[in-house]
């Protein structure tokens, strides 16, 4: 078995050259066999000597007493083994309430989670297997996942690594008993309330009662999936870049017509693809919400902004052709800093203003309404300007010549500074505040907007006179903040 896995391991490229590799490890028979191999391999004079390992164990919090059991059983197996560890613990229950969510993906995300916090972006080996494979399977059919969920799990996604997919569970028990190593039981993997385990006890079964060699059909069914798959993404490999503008840490600016000139299936393999970046491999998209989504961008919203709400956090936010794509961080709210840090807003682009509830946007206006706006604007007809490029209190449109590609914005610091449209001298934004009677307890949360180290912009307040349109404009961008009206689904 260790040849197998060790080929395995070489086949898809699991483990690096050289670093660490965190093991999670809950005491269970799989996870130790795991580890138990991957400690024959890693490590001086063995195949990956510069490989270190770091087992990490999360106490869930979910049966009392046998959770201490199972963390203090493989805190001592690190001992005996001579290896690292990091033991955390998660009341599951608690968030699994906050958070309206399964006892199960509560303990999915929660383990994850603390996985990555310790692994700093290091490999996280895991001990799926053939058999939860199968069950995987069979768990995205019952819920509908589509084509991409038929393919079951992959050797890696991401920073996860599964070096034991291949291997079947009553290989990794006889491993085990060859190797005297004694897993603990946990006794939730017995308990039908979970989704899981009702397929593994009940329907699995049922299912072998039919077809004895259903596992074996369920998993070449993956492998002809998996085919299919691969050329799907090529395909959205070769337009991604046409679609997306900008790619944020925390969110995708996307093209509304280049999206929507793609057939449906790319169209919905590109949004798997982009949410499946911003939840760490694992898209929360289910079906329905691609026919929601379809509905929001099909919209006509002439111009205003508008906010889809999806589950897990996600959302995006319309503005004329483009739509943002965005995780909400769930670890808390937005809180205002005295450090006012800086977001990076690209031309077009659009970025959640730290500390603040906005949204800041900028998009150069089309060619066809540009050629539009240009007569009014060399003969300064500005009732006409107005008319075509509609405008309000958090929308404003600058002379694009005049700024930089990329456009620092955040709230405000002490000192800051702006020229207001039509004054020849600078003013302190702190007055431009107090003059304009806005709360005390709102002016920390107001973005500025800056081109080469000047405030072109004091949201909601006053353009600089230094980015105005005139007649000689050629290029103009549109800025805005929101607060969008919401769409609840």
């Amino acid at each position: 078995m260790l040849a197998s896995v060790a080929s395995y391991i070489e086949q898809y490229h699991l483990l690096p050259e050289n670093g660490t590799v965190v093991v999670a490890v809950s005491g269970g028979a799989d996870s130790l066999c795991l580890l138990h191999i991957l400690n024959r391999l890693c490590g001086p004079e063995k195949h990956y000597p510069q490989v270190q390992l770091h087992i990490v164990h999360l106490n869930h919090l979910l049966r009392g007493d046998d959770s201490e059991r199972d963390a203090a059983y493989v805190e001592q197996i690190a001992h005996t083994w001579g290896l690292p560890i990091t033991v955390g613990t998660v009341d599951v229950p608690q968030f699994a309430r906050t958070k309206h969510l399964s006892l199960e993906e509560a303990a999915r995300i929660a383990r994850y989670r603390f996985l990555r916090e310790v692994a700093q972006g290091q490999p996280i080996a895991v001990a799926h297997h053939a058999d939860d494979q199968v069950e995987t399977l069979l768990l995205h059919l019952l819920r509908g996942g589509g084509l991409a969920s038929m393919v079951g799990m992959q050797p890696r996604r991401g920073d996860i690594i599964r070096p034991l997919l291949a291997v079947h569970r009553s290989d990794i028990l006889v491993y085990c008993r060859e190797h005297a190593i004694v897993p603990v039981e946990d006794s939730s993997n017995a308990d039908t309330h979970f989704l899981r385990n009702r397929i593994r006890h009940e329907l699995l079964p049922l299912m072998e009662s039919m077809n004895p060699g259903i596992r074996s059909t369920l998993l070449r069914n993956a492998e002809v999936v998996s085919v299919d798959m691969q050329y799907i993404e090529t395909q959205v490999d070769a337009i991604e870049s046409d679609v997306i503008l900008t790619h944020q840490k925390n969110g995708f600016t996307v093209s509304v017509p280049a999206l929507l000139a793609l057939p449906l299936s790319l169209q919905r393999h590109l949004l798997r693809r982009i949410t499946a970046r911003l939840y760490g491999g694992q898209s929360p998209l289910e079906p329905r919400h691609y026919t929601l989504i379809e509905q929001f961008l099909q919209h006509d919203n002439q111009g205003e902004q508008r906010m889809l709400h999806l589950p897990a956090q996600l959302r995006l936010v319309r503005i004329v052709n483009s739509v943002y794509i965005y995780r909400i961080a769930e670890e808390s709210m937005p809180i205002i800093s005295a450090s006012a840090e800086e977001n990076q807003l690209p031309i077009p682009g659009q970025s959640m203003i730290k500390g603040t509830p906005w949204l800041a946007m900028a998009e150069e206006i089309a060619e066809d309404i540009t050629q539009q706006v240009l007569p009014a604007l060399s003969r300064e007809d500005w009732s006409e300007v107005w008319r075509l490029l509609p405008t309000n209190r958090h929308t404003v449109y600058i002379d694009g010549n005049t700024v930089d590609t990329v456009l620092p914005v955040r709230t405000r610091r002490p000192g800051d500074r702006i020229r207001p449209l039509g004054m020849t001298h600078e003013k302190k934004v702190q007055d431009i505040l107090v003059d304009s009677h806005i709360a005390r307890a709102e002016r920390d949360g107001i973005p500025l907007f800056f081109s080469t180290g000047h405030c072109i912009w004091l949201a909601g307040l006053c353009i600089a006179d230094s980015v105005r349109l005139t007649s000689t404009t050629r290029r103009i961008v549109r800025l805005s903040i929101t607060k969008s009206a919401i769409i609840e689904q």
